[in-house]
């Protein structure tokens, strides 16, 4: 099983033809992954592991968890409530986030050996750096050690280096944690963007040198639609692998989500890497041409599809 851990959020999605209206959906960058990955896999392959209120937009979060066939691994905390977050797109799908999410219940994730003991669960944790950021400190500490531990129980670990500067007290701060976590992880799927913000490599060849010096393990660099970068684990080289044309974008949320969801899931299936970054790449492409991080069910591609 895999297992996603993070910060579920309530998120309000503008509409641009009427600005005072905004459309709820479920959001927050792990559980985006996590429902995509239950789509491609099928149910009961993907939990997810948080905490939650006792609220209604919590119950509004654990009834998409079932609907989506994810296990619900989140604990309750009394009198608790979910971040939310206001999503705004401009005329080129690019998106900007409001949020209220400082009381959220899942900062406190890992202050309980309940929840690191849950990790062994799975075989695959999955992770990103808002879900290193968005923890206290303790907690922070907590994971980052069942992190090794799961690692040298044999367990795989991905993370998504998704980089919120707000989220985090400094940058240095930031590369520290992300750092420590890249090098206990199997899989490192950054951006461009988190690379280029957060370690500032505005290169992309530079970047992924960098990350080739910072992990042994398995990177995919993407470019926010451009020519995506695979270094196989333990690797001394990388391949530069094209994708399908870009298409107008009228939301850009959940691209990188979902691209890493496609991922997972072709890999899993047996794909080579040319063959799953043009499955995760067709996944992303469709996921921003529709509003929101999360497609319609009818709009998803087919696990099996052949890249078009």
């Amino acid at each position: 099983m895999f297992l996603c851990i993070g910060e579920p959020l309530v998120e309000f999605t503008n509409a641009p033809e009427a600005p005072s209206r905004f459309d709820r959906r479920a959001g927050g960058d792990t559980l985006n992954t996590a429902i995509y990955l239950a789509r491609l896999l099928g149910p009961g392959k993907v939990g997810y592991l948080s905490r939650l209120g006792d609220d209604a937009m919590s119950d509004y979060l654990r009834r998409t968890l079932s609907e989506e066939g994810i296990t619900d691994l989140c604990a309750t905390e009394a009198a608790g409530r979910p971040g939310l977050s206001f999503i705004a797109t401009d005329s080129l799908g690019e998106r900007s986030f409001t949020y209220w999410r400082e009381h959220s219940p899942a900062r406190r994730l890992f202050s309980s050996d309940d929840e690191v003991q849950t990790l062994h669960r799975a075989k695959t944790l999955v992770l990103s750096g808002v879900t290193l950021a968005m923890l206290l400190p303790q907690g922070r500490a907590n994971l980052l050690c069942a992190l090794k531990d799961h690692r040298d129980r044999g367990g795989e670990i991905v993370l998504d280096t998704n980089y919120r500067a707000s989220l985090w007290s400094d940058a240095a701060t930031a590369r520290d944690i992300i750092g420590r976590a890249a090098r206990l992880s199997t899989l490192v799927l950054p951006s461009q963007d988190d690379i280029a913000s957060c370690f500032d490599i505005s290169d992309t060849a530079d970047g992924m040198h960098f990350l080739m010096e910072l992990t042994e393990a398995e990177i995919v660099l993407t470019t926010g639609g451009g020519a995506v970068l695979h270094r196989g684990a333990h690797s001394a080289s990388f391949d530069v692998w094209p994708v399908p044309p870009r298409r107008v974008a009228k939301d850009t949320t959940g691209a990188g989500d979902s691209f890493n969801a496609g991922w997972l899931a072709a890999r899993l299936a047996g794909c080579c890497p040319a063959d799953a970054i043009a499955r995760a790449a067709q996944l992303a492409a469709e996921v921003v041409g529709h509003p929101g991080a999360i497609l319609p069910r009818a709009a998803m591609p087919s696990a099996t599809k052949a890249p078009t």
